[in-house]
């Protein structure tokens, strides 16, 4: 772990899992990180869709890296960093090449990606991620639940009370039923059935 703070930005040097990106305008992406030091992280990877790009490979999910993010700002902000350096360390191939707990790892990482907040380190979350992509154990998004404190057993739907509720809506972090998940706004939902 490295932080250097000047007058005019902020630089950090740390081991990440990636957890997923997304497309932005033109030859960019936004990456999701779980970095070891300071939890959650989404980065600008500037020209990160280009074919020639160095740190595209780098920044598949479940790829375990290290990374240097840099800030324009001159206070810590989760959101506000760019990704300027990329080192592969490990792809989890074993991950990779096993087609069924590939789709529970992607569906626990999206998980895991939606529902926490950036800037806040979790040690037993960076183990458990860490155990999903490398096999050691097999995590399925009911357990992912549980692990961030929602137990499904427990589950009742938020807006009816029903029970046995059908979604999970991550971004407000509650369970929605079959009948309720238009009015809680639907496309974000995760399907816990």
């Amino acid at each position: 772990m490295k932080l250097i703070y000047n007058f005019y930005m902020i630089e950090c040097v740390s081991e990440a899992i990636v957890l997923g990106w997304e497309n932005l305008k033109e030859q960019d992406r936004r990456v999701f990180l779980f970095t070891r030091d300071y939890g959650k992280i989404s980065a600008k990877a500037t020209s990160a869709q280009k074919s020639v790009s160095k740190l595209a490979a780098h920044l598949e999910p479940f790829n375990l890296i290290t990374v240097r993010l840099v800030s324009k700002k001159d206070v810590f902000d989760a959101g506000g960093f760019h990704l300027t350096d990329a080192l592969l360390i490990d792809s989890a191939g074993g991950l990779k090449s096993d087609a069924g707990q590939l789709k529970n790892a992607l569906q626990v990482y999206d998980l895991i990606n939606r529902s926490i907040p950036e800037g806040v380190p979790d040690g037993r979350l960076w183990e458990i991620l860490e155990d999903v992509r490398g096999k050691k154990e097999s995590y399925r998004l009911a357990d992912a639940l549980r692990l961030l404190g929602f137990d499904i057993s427990y589950a009742v739907c938020e807006l009816c009370q029903g029970v046995k509720p059908e979604y999970f809506f991550p971004k407000n972090n509650f369970f929605v039923c079959g009948h309720c998940k238009f009015a809680s706004g639907g496309k974000d939902l995760i399907s816990i059935i």
